[in-house]
């Protein structure tokens, strides 16, 4: 009877172990990702595309206000982006950050059932406010 009762705190223990030991590996193998973008000082060039038409900014004032206003305080989030671009998405707009010598980086910023994001492809997706949306999309209705 003695072994019986070893046997079976010993099989609990192992149990209750292996069940730990899956719970621990799951949070750890869940990603974490930042927002990587170019500093503003660096950035010499912005590119806006928003159905089919492109606004170039040249102006560092401007070029400063929508890089912060993207980089926002250190965006971080565990939702992959695993695409070139967002699909199913409303009002999208490619921002085509041009810096250093031919180096580029692209961000999408868009509306998805009444919420707000930015998208980096193969990146991440990072959830914004309206507000932020809309000092984005004031320079391409400024063009008009």
């Amino acid at each position: 009877m003695k072994k019986e009762i070893w046997i079976f705190i010993i099989v609990l223990f192992m149990c209750i172990g292996a069940v730990l030991g899956i719970l621990c590996y799951n949070k750890t193998k869940e990603s974490s990702y930042a927002l990587n973008l170019p500093s503003a000082d660096s950035v010499y060039k912005i590119n806006l595309e928003q159905n089919g038409k492109i606004i170039e900014i040249n102006e560092q004032d401007k070029i400063k206000d929508i890089v912060n206003g993207v980089a926002g305080v250190k965006r971080t989030t565990n939702d992959d982006s695993v695409q070139d671009s967002p699909i199913n998405v409303d009002n999208e707009i490619k921002i085509d950050f041009e810096f250093g010598e031919n180096k580029n980086s692209t961000v999408f910023v868009y509306e998805k059932k009444d919420k707000y994001f930015i998208e980096q492809p193969y990146n991440g997706i990072y959830k914004i406010s309206q507000d932020e949306y809309n000092s984005i999309e004031k320079y391409i209705r400024e063009s008009n």
